[in-house]
């Protein structure tokens, strides 16, 4: 009887995988390579910023889709389809730009209710919105020390929610329940378009076009229509925390609040201004009639203060506005070499006839910042600035490494400057020559400080008599070792 012989399949398999894998490779060869969806997502995101950034707002929509479409798990496509939503962000661009973010107070304006189709009228009104408020005499001595920035949002529809009627609006515009009918909107919404603005501080105006009037609070100012003449009053509230100083009743307020320039007290000690009483500065007292009612609440002036229905702010709250500005901005806004913190152990060597040290301080319209050098051997040098503990309200501002009121003041230093001087040449640079011809040999403490004093030619007064935190100074120093 005859055997069949079957052949093992091991040898088998071993024979045919040369084949096997000779056929992938052809296969391998044959297939188009896969194109990485990255660098094409942004090629065509970048296009459409460039439509946006020609005011062609249709064709960047456009644009946006076509990124969310054909690579639609690119990083591009995420931010992309944030700009194609029927109502939501669809980009930003620079209005007034006086220097880097990271040293300045960025505002952003931007518009509700204003649909695709009305985006170039919002473009105008927001090109505005900058010039006005900068003639105001307070914000135009510090126009250096701000940045205003447009973002388009898109509205669907136009209206007001209100009267039982909603409309899809990119902020949730809405009619309040007072007595006129203020338009309010939603500050989340606002903060959410704010996380697509690279360096904003948390600072929104915002004109809802089908609004009445306006309200502020919370780092937003909330204008109704095109009524730029309540912007600074709005944004008195919503940067500066200030109160309302007229008398007239809005809606129920309930119990007044205290506040910069609004108390619920008559005792002159208390008021949050007693140090501009106790100065015996003209015009200041304590008024009754603010917060919008006529009794049980008191105000620094008998009225013309902006805050009121006036034109400037009074001095608590001119006070209080420079003040807040300084919680953001650096006086000093560079230096050359880069300085030292106190406890490096780098020093720069004067070996030779001389070190120059620079530094560029921020410049006010009309007042220059007072600037002082003083060098202290190892020894005498400060430890650092006396921390105040406080945050200077910073829930106001969207800088998630807080303000400059934390730091305190700076430590005090004894004996007189080498060199003084508030005339810097221009740009704000100051410049210093250590020479070591004079200096016995060992380690010293350069340090530079500026001061802005808020002496403004032609007011009696300085515009800041009580700085609590210190914001109004800062320093730089470097270490310096003197050669035998």
């Amino acid at each position: 009887m005859g055997r069949t012989r079957l052949s093992s399949p091991v040898w088998r398999g071993a024979a045919v995988l040369p084949l096997v894998l000779l056929w992938c490779a052809n296969v391998a060869i044959s297939l188009p390579a896969q194109e990485d969806p990255e660098e094409p997502a942004q090629e065509l995101f970048a296009a459409a910023l460039k439509f946006y950034d020609k005011g062609k707002y249709a064709e960047a929509r456009r644009a946006f889709a076509k990124v969310v479409e054909r690579f639609p798990d690119s990083s591009a496509a995420s931010a992309a389809k944030r700009r194609t939503r029927p109502s939501g962000f669809l980009g930003w661009t620079d209005i007034l730009r006086s220097g880097d973010s990271a040293n300045r107070v960025d505002v952003v304006i931007m518009g509700e209710g204003y649909t695709l189709d009305k985006q170039r009228a919002f473009d105008k009104l927001a090109a505005n919105v900058p010039k006005f408020i900068l003639r105001q005499k307070t914000l135009a001595e510090y126009e250096a020390y701000f940045n205003f920035i447009r973002a388009n949002v898109v509205s669907a529809e136009d209206g007001v929610d209100g009267f039982g009627r909603e409309y899809d609006t990119a902020l949730g515009g809405k009619t309040l329940s007072t007595y006129a009918g203020h338009v309010g909107i939603e500050n989340g919404l606002v903060r959410e378009v704010l996380t697509d603005v690279p360096g904003n501080d948390g600072q929104a105006i915002v004109f809802v076009r089908l609004g009445v009037l306006g309200t502020g609070g919370g780092g937003v100012a909330t204008i109704g229509g095109q009524s730029v003449k309540t912007v600074v009053h709005e944004f008195g509230h919503s940067f500066f925390g200030l109160g309302d100083e007229y008398t007239s009743e809005t809606h129920k307020r309930g119990k007044v609040r205290n506040a910069v320039n609004v108390s619920n007290t008559p005792d002159e000690s208390e008021v949050s201004w007693a140090h501009w009483i106790e100065a015996e500065v003209p015009g200041i007292g304590v008024y009754e009639g603010a917060a919008g009612q006529a009794r049980d609440a008191w105000k620094p002036t008998p009225g013309g203060c902006v805050m009121d229905t006036g034109e400037f702010f009074c001095f608590p709250c001119r006070e209080e506005a420079i003040l807040d500005i300084y919680r953001l901005v650096d006086p000093i806004e560079t230096c050359e070499p880069e300085a030292h913190p106190r406890g490096a152990t780098t020093a720069l060597e004067l070996a030779g006839d001389a070190l120059v040290f620079r530094v560029q301080v921020m410049e006010p319209s009309t007042h220059a910042l007072e600037v002082e050098w003083h060098l202290v051997p190892e020894a005498l040098a400060p430890q650092g600035p006396v921390a105040s503990g406080r945050s200077g309200r910073s829930g106001r501002f969207g800088r998630s490494r807080g303000t400059r009121a934390a730091r305190g003041h700076l430590a005090e230093l004894q004996g007189e400057p080498l060199l003084e001087g508030a005339n810097p040449k221009r740009g704000g640079w100051h410049t210093f020559t250590l020479k070591g011809r004079d200096l016995a040999p060992g380690r010293y403490r350069l340090i530079c400080r500026a001061r802005d004093t808020t002496r403004v030619r032609g007011d009696r007064w300085p515009w800041v008599l009580k700085d609590t935190d210190g914001v109004l100074e800062s320093e730089r120093a470097w270490w310096v070792d003197v050669a035998p």
